[in-house]
């Protein structure tokens, strides 16, 4: 697989070394179940933005012993900044995933990481049964993203190109991609990434076969949205592209939506009518 290639200098194999060391230390102390490589490690990329990202995974009983001097956090040493967490393994293994605890981006980092150390295979068997996409958790969120798409692409958008708002009209083109974003990656059964960084991570490296429309998708983000023709052409191509996707949007304009409303009024009760007129 090839990988986006980004301008700064890969420190992959100085921060994988570092990682070994400490992971070897850590180890030792009593408690310790297992310790897992993730962040830049586990994706093949580290340069001098990048964080030393470990999770160790400790018994309930040691974690808060652990905490107080491995998951200080802003410290910096040879150049490389640290983030080790140390989590519960029992609280880990008792949560259910999907879950709260067991989120899409929580599950995506733990997907794309090194296990440097393990007592019994227990944090191996752990990921194997947490990294888990149903099929009920890919419909919940086809829907829920479907609907977003919607609210940002038809409704929102028209909402502000009759009210005369450029800028509101660019946000609500960035919003709707975003949700098309989540809704491919929820239809390939891939786990979110981490949105504010990694939004484009598996189109970009073509990780998913959607990736051949990244050229149309990064549009609201990269250009400059100055006329409101500008807008409606993007707009017009992203419903395009939904069409092709097959994310079936409701085939109704602003104006037949408020008309809908009026009807819903008239169905009201009388108690409603009531307590709701003037």
């Amino acid at each position: 697989m090839n990988k986006v290639l980004y301008r700064s200098k890969n420190r992959y194999q100085e921060f994988l070394r570092a990682a070994k060391i400490i992971a070897k230390k850590i180890a030792k102390i009593n408690g310790v179940i297992g310790i897992l490589a993730i962040g830049g490690i586990g994706r093949g990329h580290c340069d001098v933005y990048s964080d030393l990202d470990l999770i160790v995974y400790a018994d309930e009983k040691n974690v808060k012993e652990l905490e107080k001097y491995i998951a200080v956090g802003h410290l910096n040493y040879k150049g490389i900044e640290f983030d080790t967490p140390v989590e519960s393994y029992q609280k880990a293994l008792k949560n259910e995933s999907p879950s709260r605890y067991w989120s899409q981006v929580k599950r995506w980092d733990r997907q794309n990481s090194i296990i440097l150390f393990d007592t019994h295979n227990q944090t191996k068997n752990l990921l194997k049964a947490k990294l888990v996409f149903p099929d009920w958790e890919q419909k919940k969120l086809l829907r829920i993203y479907r609907n977003k798409i919607e609210e940002f692409l038809k409704w929102n958008f028209e909402l502000w190109e009759k009210r005369g708002y450029l800028i509101n009209l660019a946000n609500s083109l960035i919003r709707a991609t975003e949700n098309i974003i989540r809704w491919i990656y929820a239809k390939n059964k891939v786990f979110q990434p981490y949105h504010p960084k990694w939004l484009f991570y598996f189109l970009e490296n073509n990780l998913v076969p959607e990736s051949k429309y990244l050229s149309i998708i990064k549009q609201p983000y990269l250009e400059s949205i100055k006329t409101f023709k500008q807008a409606r052409r993007i707009r017009n191509e992203l419903l395009k592209l939904c069409r092709r996707l097959k994310i079936e949007l409701e085939n109704r304009d602003i104006n037949e939506l408020f008309e809908e409303h009026k009807k819903n009024w008239q169905k009201a009760s009388e108690k409603t009518k009531y307590y709701l007129s003037w």
